[in-house]
């Protein structure tokens, strides 16, 4: 199973890219709004999705991208093209946000998904996304690993940090401020 490719574009349309890796040219289908140029070297974490007729990849510039689609595509409905489109629509926290915040509208608002296929991605989804949503402040470097181990061996849950660290001011840099901003925001709660 391919996970993760590094090579060079050499043909770029507004869906997909093909990458050069070693002589072999790997099609691969990414979100439309993903700047890439002809000629540059790329990195890509990558979905294969082997049906019985074809295997396509999907690629992803972060591993939190990758994560959420995979995590789309476990929801009964949601196949790789809908995934793609949910996440093209917003940065990843914002796609979490709105699935923890149950808002069925800014799912509906991609082409394609309906009602019924919004609300399954909710109640499917809303337990599953906390750890998405804490790799993701993590990696971007939003909030420190040691903030997050330090809350949650002082008995906070998950959810509730996600929610903390997601409204924690980014001019917050040390990990002593970041701890006391989230305490004094968790006693509030």
């Amino acid at each position: 199973m391919i996970s993760y490719i590094k090579g060079k574009i050499i043909l770029e349309r507004p869906t997909f890219l093909i990458v050069d890796i070693g002589g072999v040219g790997y099609k691969i289908s990414i979100i439309p709004k993903l700047d890439l140029k002809v000629g540059k070297e790329v990195r890509l974490f990558i979905h294969q999705h082997i049906r019985e007729d074809a295997s396509d990849l999907y690629g992803f510039i972060t591993f939190e991208e990758l994560e959420l689609f995979e995590k789309l595509l476990s929801v009964n409905g949601v196949g790789p093209k809908a995934a793609m489109t949910i996440i093209s629509l917003a940065p990843t926290a914002k796609i979490i946000k709105a699935i923890v915040s149950e808002d069925s509208n800014f799912f509906q608002s991609a082409p394609g998904i309906g009602k019924k296929v919004a609300i399954k991605i909710i109640i499917d989804l809303k337990s599953k996304v906390s750890g998405i949503e804490l790799s993701a402040a993590i990696s971007s470097g939003r909030v420190k690993e040691e903030v997050i181990d330090g809350l949650i061996i002082l008995g906070y849950k998950k959810p509730e940090i996600d929610k903390v660290v997601s409204e924690m001011p980014i001019d917050l840099k040390k990990s002593e401020e970041q701890i006391r901003w989230c305490l004094k925001n968790l006693s509030k709660r």
